[in-house]
């Protein structure tokens, strides 16, 4: 008789907690989230302290293959000091959409190569780490240089540079629905590596907000702190 009852039990607890799980509150609270983030993300300022944006467009592949929530990506020229970057922010519904275009994947993927690292790979800007990564590609005559600098920020309140912490966020079908963030900064090869603290350290404050806002879910923070790579 027992073993009879087993699998109807089982199934019976499968039901209640994928109830539990997918509860109309809850939904409405990830779409709010949702909703919430996306409104911060194109309330980035274009024109910001002497930065002036304008708006970069990305491959369709690029776009699809990220299906985000909310997408910015601009270029800023500072004509003052005569420097331009590129600030690129994406959120997606689901954090595992972000795998493709982790710079480790997506620039050797358009042909970029990564050469020897020099210097730490870290960099801390307004207390948050970054992680640099140099790419060079070549293009018959011309070549080039840029620098990526790269962060994650988290439905549960942190930032990592970790793909690794990414991925622990997403395995999870609760923590999941509520997605990440990813910051792209990316400086050309022909400026002084002694402007990229400022240029960051700018950068970071036209996202700030936004950042902060796909922190601020209201979930547990607890559960998937960590550090990966």
């Amino acid at each position: 008789m027992l073993n009879k009852l087993a699998i109807p039990i089982a199934l019976v607890t499968l039901v209640v907690i994928g109830f539990v799980r997918a509860s109309p509150q809850d939904a409405e609270h990830v779409d709010a989230y949702h909703e919430q983030v996306a409104t911060l993300i194109e309330a980035i300022p274009i024109d910001w302290e002497g930065w002036v944006g304008h708006e970069v467009a990305l491959p369709q592949a690029a776009t699809n293959l990220l299906r985000p929530n909310a997408l910015v990506a601009r270029q800023y020229v500072h004509e003052e000091r005569g420097v331009s970057v590129t600030l690129m922010i994406v959120h997606c519904r689901d954090a595992r959409d972000m795998a493709g275009h982790f710079p480790p994947a997506c620039y050797p993927g358009n042909g970029w190569l990564i050469p020897e690292e020099s210097g730490t790979p870290l960099v801390e800007v307004d207390g948050v780490q970054m992680r640099r990564y140099p790419f060079h590609r070549v293009a018959g005559k011309n070549e080039r240089d840029i620098t990526v600098y790269n962060m994650f920020a988290m439905p549960t309140g942190s930032t990592t540079v970790s793909m690794t912490d990414v991925r622990r966020l997403s395995s999870d079908y609760e923590y999941r629905l509520y997605g990440s963030a990813q910051i792209q900064i990316v400086i050309d090869g022909d400026i002084d590596p002694d402007l990229h603290e400022w240029i960051l350290r700018d950068m970071h404050a036209i996202v700030a907000p936004a950042i902060e806002g796909v922190q601020n879910s209201g979930i547990d923070a607890g559960k998937h702190d960590g550090s990966g790579s």
